[in-house]
């Protein structure tokens, strides 16, 4: 079995150790397999793991295979997951219902372990399509980092959370410096070389797994720092700064550099911040780059500070 069918993750909720069992038995060869015996424990684990796909019995002792759909639906952590409803009735009005309610399919008991494997492999491939759909929607096509669509969603999401944990937030704007002249001197095709070259070697300088680049448009980048104060955040944009005024662009077998200038915002999220709203903190950030280019490109400039943001 490829290493891709094994990393998908299926999660049986079922009472019944039996079909449990079953169900096991004939999925764990091929899949993760995680089981809950009950509803409450089912939406606990759907909602603390990685789930591709979700058997739910739909007759179970406590809340019913109905009341856990609707309480999967109503999470955002577990809405999006397909659910298989399993079942020995062969009442077409409950069939009806769990469709109404978001079910995928149902399945009826006893189990057919043909029917089961094909059934739970065309559910798992359609997962990937919508996977593969849903990256390519929040992907530049050029240079391969995330696009602005993907820098507006995660912006509200990383906000949010950083200001529940009371952390420092920092953010990046980046422009590479008379961009057009390069255009007009190279050639648009070797301005794509360029924006290329340039996402690269940020995405290569940001070392930790929160921290993300997005490409805003045109010769523009973001970059997310969470959990980031003002001066690690400039350290960051500094290093940004080197890293790119030093890696050739090879156009013709011949190098060419550019620079880049680089506004930096950064806040405090706790109850010294509480009142900094996050519109007020993008155009801040926007005005900091905008200096950096006053001021005569290749630099970095901090934001003029809010008088509840955080040096």
């Amino acid at each position: 079995m490829s290493e891709k069918l094994q990393s998908q993750c299926i999660l049986l909720i079922d009472d019944e150790p039996l079909q449990l069992m079953i169900l096991g038995r004939i999925l764990s060869p091929h899949y993760q397999v995680k089981v809950a015996n009950s509803g409450e424990t089912g939406l606990k684990v759907a909602a603390e793991h990685n789930v591709d796909l979700i058997i739910l019995d739909l007759v179970m002792r406590g809340m019913s295979g109905f009341e856990v759909l609707s309480r999967l639906k109503e999470l955002d952590e577990t809405k999006h997951i397909p659910v298989i409803f399993t079942t020995g009735s062969a009442s077409s009005e409950d069939e009806a219902k769990g469709l109404a309610l978001g079910a995928v399919d149902y399945i009826r008991k006893p189990f057919t372990e043909l029917i089961i494997s094909l059934r739970v492999k065309k559910h798992l491939q359609l997962v990937d399509q919508m996977k593969n759909i849903e990256n390519l929607s929040l992907t530049d096509g050029l240079t391969g980092v995330n696009n602005r669509r993907s820098f507006n969603q995660m912006l509200k999401s990383v906000w949010s959370s950083t200001r529940q944990a009371k952390e420092y937030f920092s953010a990046l704007m980046l422009d590479i410096d008379r961009f057009k002249q390069f255009n007009d001197k190279y050639g648009h095709l070797n301005g794509d070389v360029c924006l290329k070259a340039v996402a690269a070697t940020i995405q290569e300088t940001l070392k930790r797994e929160s921290d993300s680049v997005y490409r805003w448009g045109g010769e523009e980048f973001a970059v997310l720092l969470p959990g980031t104060p003002s001066d690690d955040a400039m350290l960051i944009a500094e290093r940004i700064r080197k890293n790119v005024a030093a890696t050739p662009i090879h156009i013709g077998g011949e190098p060419v550099f550019v620079t880049v200038s680089i506004g930096v915002n950064s806040a405090a999220l706790d109850n010294r911040d509480g009142n900094l709203a996050l519109a007020d903190f993008c155009t801040d950030l926007d005005k900091a780059l905008y200096r950096a280019k006053k001021n005569g490109r290749n630099r970095v400039e901090k934001t003029v500070k809010h008088p509840h943001t955080m040096a």
